[in-house]
């Protein structure tokens, strides 16, 4: 008996939970009524693309622009990532690149590679060593971040190859058309 009354239940909550979204979608075709706002799920995007933004170095408080463009997969990718300082005219080059090393755009990036290490994490490093701009050494560089649909943030954690300190700048980027 118990169990008849508990299968009731669930199909009142079922019926009644039919009946509070039909009203909403049937008022969609007719363009009255927006079907109702629920909580925003953003599914975790693709690494591959062109990702735009900023960084800022948590301690000296400079930054500039950062492009990340990537190919690969949905759990992995590699690419180039541009750091240009405010004021300056050209990105941030890996120690011996030439200005000629672009692809007939200029100098090329930073080589770097990304993997997914949750659902939303990401973690990866720039395969070159390079001069930071911050401190006028030459640093290696590691990668961790989220991704959250076509937001990448994280941070660049950078440490000096002569002296071992660290320093961390934060960065934020939008996944972009190409």
């Amino acid at each position: 008996m118990r169990m008849v009354t508990v299968g009731k239940a669930v199909l009142a909550l079922a019926l009644l939970a039919t009946v509070a979204v039909s009203p909403a979608q049937a008022q969609k075709g007719k363009g009255k009524a927006a079907p109702a706002a629920g909580p925003a799920v953003v599914a975790p995007s693709s690494l591959a693309g062109r990702w735009v933004g900023t960084y800022r170095n948590d301690v000296t408080s400079k930054g500039g622009a950062i492009v990340i463009t990537l190919a690969g997969s949905d759990e992995s990718a590699s690419g180039e990532a541009a750091l240009t300082p405010v004021g300056a005219k050209i990105p941030v080059m890996a120690e011996g690149a030439s200005l000629s090393m672009g692809k007939g755009k200029g100098p090329g990036g930073l080589p770097v590679t990304l993997m997914k290490t949750g659902e939303d994490k990401v973690s990866g490093s720039v395969d070159a060593a390079y001069v930071d701009p911050g401190c006028n050494c030459t640093v290696i560089t590691t990668i961790d971040a989220t991704v959250n649909g076509s937001t990448l943030s994280g941070s660049l954690a950078a440490r000096d190859s002569k002296t071992g300190q660290w320093n961390f700048t934060s960065f934020t980027a939008t996944k972009r058309a190409k």
